[in-house]
């Protein structure tokens, strides 16, 4: 499937409501990128149901973040 070119593979299901959201954590250094992300991560682990979950995707180099500095996107 197939929404506003974003490929949806259909092997994703939920059993109860779910909200997702985005960040870019940028920093002066990409080191201190990461330990805004893994802070503002913490102990949100994968568990069916809890209240919150989190994780880091992965790090960016500046030229794919607005500010033009390293980051990590959570």
């Amino acid at each position: 499937m197939r929404i506003n070119n974003t490929q949806i593979d259909d092997t994703f299901a939920e059993a109860f409501p779910m909200k997702a959201t985005r960040l870019v954590i940028t920093a002066h250094m990409p080191t201190w990128a990461r330990h805004a992300a893994n802070s503002l991560t913490g102990f949100a682990t994968s568990v069916i149901d809890c209240g919150c979950e989190a994780g880091i995707e992965r790090d960016l180099s500046g030229d794919e973040t607005p500010t033009a500095g390293p980051a990590s996107r959570c």
